[in-house]
């Protein structure tokens, strides 16, 4: 096939998803013969080069992102972590303060950008994470996003932040998540908490919170006992094993907050799940 032909060919699947119903788009990569026919076409036509794409339908609708497939397929076809986007979407209310710790992309900060927060506050401390933070906050310059390149936990100073075999994935060298995995190399980060960082005027009160943090959310929480004291939070948080799951229910049921879990259980130990908790 000549050059011409193919990038015809990857600009059409690349705007080809938006085709689709959105609420097929989380089931029609189970079909077989679609599924392994869709992964043929993006392993030949749309593989390794980046582009930007307007993710239509979904919390996430209107959206524009820098993507390269395969790997953000989930935010090309705008179902990233759906049941979460979803419950994140109907949480913010309009001229809410938003802190989403572990921003990875964007996409969960413009969803409550998109339904009206006054300020979404972007924690992230991965390098290349915070690169594709700021194209994204350059190609949505209408949504109130601030970035800080720093790590959240229960502490102020310097930390070290290892990355992992997923290079778009990170973690706090204090994280007790995925042990056993051997991390792709290492960077020093600043570290700040909270308190910290309200108490000093660096940041306004938070409405919601958002927490995906690789295995540290109980250190987060260890480092905003004031803020959720004081200020009453929702809190949205992606607990990484059965264990943190404990630990921070028992956390912030000591502060009066009550928790409830998105998905139906059982989970394996180090399965994901999503925790709602809402003060009392």
């Amino acid at each position: 096939m000549a050059a011409g032909q193919g990038a015809t060919v990857s600009n059409l699947l690349q705007a080809s998803v938006n085709l689709l119903p959105h609420g097929l788009r989380r089931h029609i990569w189970r079909i077989p013969g679609i599924a392994a026919f869709q992964r043929w076409l993006i392993g030949h036509f749309a593989s390794g080069a980046s582009f930007i794409h307007t993710v239509h339908g979904g919390p996430a609708s209107s959206l524009r992102f820098e993507l390269i497939l395969p790997q953000d397929k989930a935010i090309w076809a705008g179902t990233f972590e759906h049941e979460f986007a979803r419950v994140l979407q109907s949480a913010v209310q309009p001229g809410d303060v938003c802190y989403d710790i572990g921003g990875y992309r964007g996409y969960m900060a413009g969803v409550m950008a998109l339904v009206g927060a006054a300020e979404v506050a972007v924690f992230e401390p991965l390098t290349a994470n915070h690169a594709a933070l700021e194209k994204f906050c350059a190609l949505n310059p209408a949504l109130p996003i601030h970035l800080h390149h720093i790590a959240v936990g229960d502490r102020d100073g310097t930390a070290t932040f290892k990355t992992m075999p997923d290079r778009s994935m990170g973690k706090l060298s204090t994280s007790a998540f995925q042990l056993s995995v051997a991390a792709a190399g290492e960077q020093q980060v600043s570290i700040r908490r909270l308190d910290s960082l309200v108490a000093e005027a660096q940041i306004p009160p938070p409405h919601v919170l958002k927490i995906d943090v690789e295995g540290a959310e109980d250190q987060v929480l260890a480092g905003a006992q004031a803020v959720l004291q004081k200020y009453r939070p929702r809190i949205y948080l992606e607990a990484h094993s059965t264990a943190l799951e404990v630990l921070c229910r028992a956390n912030l049921g000591r502060l009066g907050y009550t928790t409830t879990v998105l998905e139906t259980p059982p989970f394996q130990d180090e399965q994901p799940r999503h925790l709602i908790c809402i003060p009392r």
